[in-house]
């Protein structure tokens, strides 16, 4: 019984538990967020092998110019290899709808509507891969 004489206590301490565990989850998820971001961006991931290169192996200025341009040349890479397979993932992902939709009633492809993705969910900027502009393509 005494117990019920301490509710509000009680109550204070969860409603207290509560919030910190929200507080960290929300704190947690945009620190993750942030992260993955960080290290899906080619030119963090460049800026991110530059120093700690320059940390462990210390290259001369010289040597340093050269490298950056070996590395700015593996990025422009990467980001075609990027571009190339959300296109190619987008067309997949077309293909599949399109084949579904074949098999469906007219009742279902109403219902499907819902499912199906937006052109607008399937772009580059679900990579955060800018197209360039270099003439290379």
């Amino acid at each position: 019984m005494r117990l019920l004489q301490h509710w509000k206590i009680i109550l204070g301490l969860a409603a207290v538990i509560v919030a910190s565990g929200l507080t960290g989850s929300l704190l947690g998820h945009g620190l993750a967020r942030r992260q993955f971001n960080t290290r899906n961006d080619p030119a963090s991931w460049n800026e991110h092998v530059s120093r700690e290169f320059d940390r462990v192996v210390k290259p001369t200025p010289e040597q340093d110019v050269r490298i950056q341009a070996h590395l700015e040349k593996a990025v422009r890479e990467l980001q075609t290899i990027r571009l190339e397979t959300i296109g190619r993932s987008t067309n997949v992902i077309w293909q599949l709808v399109a084949e579904v939709e074949r098999e469906l009633t007219p009742e279902q492809r109403k219902a499907f509507e819902v499912m199906k993705p937006k052109a607008s969910d399937l772009t580059i900027d679900l990579l955060n891969v800018k197209p360039q502009s270099d003439g290379n393509r």
